[in-house]
Parts: C-alpha cells; sequence; structure tokens
C-alpha cells in the first residue's frame, strides 16, 4: 500500500474542489484526452490503475485535471466552448437534472449489464463504489458502536461527534437512521424529523469540512466518533496507525460517476475510455491503492483490501443515497439545513 497515495486520501466526490480544464484536439492515435477528477489520492489510484495502462495501450494522451466543478462545467457547454472529455463527478451530479450539459452515454461500448445494479444511467456510469460510514476513537469509546443509533447515544457512549458540514452529505440521513428509520424509507427525506433528531446532540458537535479534518478530529481524541468517508477511516487506523475502527454497518454507499460533457469534440474517444475504466480488467485496479469497490460486478478487487470495501458487507444493514430525489430537492435541504446550523 502506498503511504504517499493514502496520506492525501481526497474527499472521494461528495464535496467538489474548484478546478480548470484543459483543451483535448481529438480522439486516437497520440491526440488527447481531457480527463477531469477531484485530484489528490483518488486521482493517483485512478492514473496509476486506469489511465496510464490505457493511453499505453492505446497510444493516446490522457491530460488529467484536477477539480471537479460542476458550475465550470455548465458554464462551458452553455458557451459552446468544453475543454474536458470525461468529467469523473460525485454522487450530485450526472442525473436526469443535469441532461442539458450531458452526452448520451454510449452503452453500445460501454458495458452497462456488467454494472453494479442502479449504479448506471442514461447520462453517468459509477466509476468507484464508496460509503458514509461510523468511525470512532478506541481510547474514547469503550464497546464497539453498532451503528448511527450509537452515534446519537451520548449517555453509553459519551465525547463529543464529528459530523460532515454538507446538507446532502449524509448529515440527515444518519440523523434518519438513527432515529429508527429504515434504509428502504428514507426518502423523501423527513427533514423536520431529521432537525429534531440532530437538536438531541447539538451541544456535542463538531463540523468538518474536509476528509483529512475528519481523520485529524478522530484520530487525536478531540471526537469520540466521526461520520467520515470510508477510505477516511481506512487511512487514519490502517495508515496513520491511530486508535480509531470502524464499522460498515449503517453504511450510506455513494459513488463517483464518469459522465461526458455536452459538445466535446472527442466524444468517440471519451466513451471508449469510459468502457475500459469500468470495464472487468481494469475497475478492480484502484482498489490497490484505496478502499474504492468496482462497480463492475465482474471486476477481480485487490485482495488485501477486499475485506475494507464498501461492498463486501452488503449483507449487513446499509442504505444508499437517492440521487435523483437529491437533484430535485437539494435546494430545500439545504434551506432547511442552514436554518438549522444559524440556531447552534
Amino acid at each position: 500500500m502506498k503511504r504517499k497515495a493514502l496520506a492525501a486520501v481526497a474527499a472521494l466526490g461528495l464535496m467538489a474542489a474548484a478546478g480548470c480544464g484543459s483543451s483535448g484536439d481529438g480522439s486516437g492515435s497520440g491526440d488527447s484526452i481531457v480527463w477531469v477528477d477531484g485530484g489528490g489520492a483518488f486521482h493517483e489510484a485512478i492514473d496509476q490503475g486506469v489511465l496510464q495502462p490505457y493511453a499505453s495501450e492505446n497510444d493516446v494522451d490522457i491530460v488529467s485535471e484536477a477539480g471537479t466543478d460542476n458550475a465550470k462545467l455548465r458554464a462551458m457547454v452553455e458557451a459552446d466552448r468544453v475543454t474536458w472529455d470525461v468529467y469523473n463527478g460525485d454522487n450530485t451530479w450526472g442525473t436526469e437534472a443535469d441532461s442539458d450539459y450531458l452526452e448520451p452515454l454510449d452503452y453500445s461500448v460501454i458495458p452497462e449489464d456488467e454494472i453494479l445494479d442502479g449504479y448506471a444511467s442514461k447520462y453517468r456510469v459509477a466509476n468507484t463504489i464508496y460509503s458514509i460510514q461510523l468511525a470512532w476513537n478506541t481510547d474514547k469509546v469503550s464497546g464497539t458502536p453498532q451503528g448511527w443509533a450509537d452515534f446519537f447515544d451520548t449517555e453509553t457512549y459519551p465525547g463529543k461527534r464529528a459530523v460532515m458540514d454538507y446538507s446532502v452529505g449524509g448529515i440527515v440521513e444518519i440523523a434518519l437512521l438513527a432515529d429508527g428509520v429504515a434504509p428502504e424509507d428514507l426518502y423523501p427525506l423527513d427533514l423536520d424529523r431529521a432537525i429534531a433528531k440532530l437538536d438531541t446532540i447539538k451541544d456535542d458537535l463538531v463540523f468538518w469540512t474536509s476528509g483529512a479534518e475528519s481523520e485529524d478530529l478522530v484520530g487525536s481524541g478531540e471526537v469520540a466518533m466521526v461520520m467520515t468517508y470510508n477510505a477516511r477511516a481506512y487511512d487514519v487506523k490502517n495508515e496513520l496507525g491511530k486508535p480509531v475502527d470502524y464499522t460498515f454497518r449503517d453504511q450510506i454507499l455513494a459513488a463517483s460517476y464518469l459522465s461526458v460533457p455536452k459538445g466535446t469534440k472527442n466524444k468517440d474517444a471519451a466513451m471508449e475510455l469510459i468502457a475500459y475504466a469500468v470495464g472487468a480488467d481494469a475497475n478492480g485496479k484502484p482498489s490497490q491503492y484505496l478502499p474504492l469497490a468496482p462497480s463492475n460486478t465482474a471486476a477481480t478487487p485487490d485482495a488485501a483490501m477486499e475485506k475494507d470495501l464498501p461492498t463486501a458487507h452488503l449483507d449487513e444493514p446499509h442504505a444508499e443515497f437517492d440521487d435523483v430525489w437529491i437533484a430535485e430537492n437539494s435546494a430545500d435541504v439545504e434551506a432547511a439545513y442552514q436554518k438549522w446550523r444559524s440556531t447552534l
């Protein structure tokens, strides 16, 4: 495992970073395809497992741009000045709500029938699967928390809790799961019920805005528990060696998604690259570097990492983000969240 890569674990999709793009000038031998993702260790894993082999095998240059930016992509399309070819966005991007900005994917090339059910649609296909999970500091917590209900149980498990300061990043969902809502009944989100549940621990909450911060908070013991990305929980325990453990019980599955901006001059080449990235041969390779599960059900993940992949624990209670509902209702979720935050 590469310490350098894991030390820089990126946010893995739920919180986009600002960035810029470069132009590609065609497809085929010797030409460039512009790939955009969140950068950091996520990009290292994708670059080494997917992009470099593809470039070598197909005699094509891949220009990598770090920093996904949905607003920038929209602006490019509206101005008819698209310089990005493949966009590796987060789980909030690429639903029908974004159809004006994306090319329909070519499933005559991309192996849709091999993708995990629910993770391939008209404008996007999942590249990697990750999750939001519960982690805790073992010096601060006695026993083994079993899910979000224990996260909200400050009597049995006293101490501060760290949560993501992002309205559609899972904070509403974990509150509802803790309050007894079944995973299959999460949506439509009951915002009033979620806020009421969050109020029960509001004096113990600490908010984080980056994955690195979530690691620092739980690893140092500043908080007893944290909601975080599964790769961050893995990193702080296994690579940083902090007194941290985690559970996949009650995890919320999410994915990074590949899409093609409308108007790219390299549409066919972009589809071919996506087909390779989510194909059975390449899709499991990023798990050699990070605990990111392949979206292709025929792909083989790294054996040493397999037990730490979200998809290895689907026999335990878990939920999934309803990205379509979130895309249609994100403004209402954000308004309710900000109103609550202003009272703290």
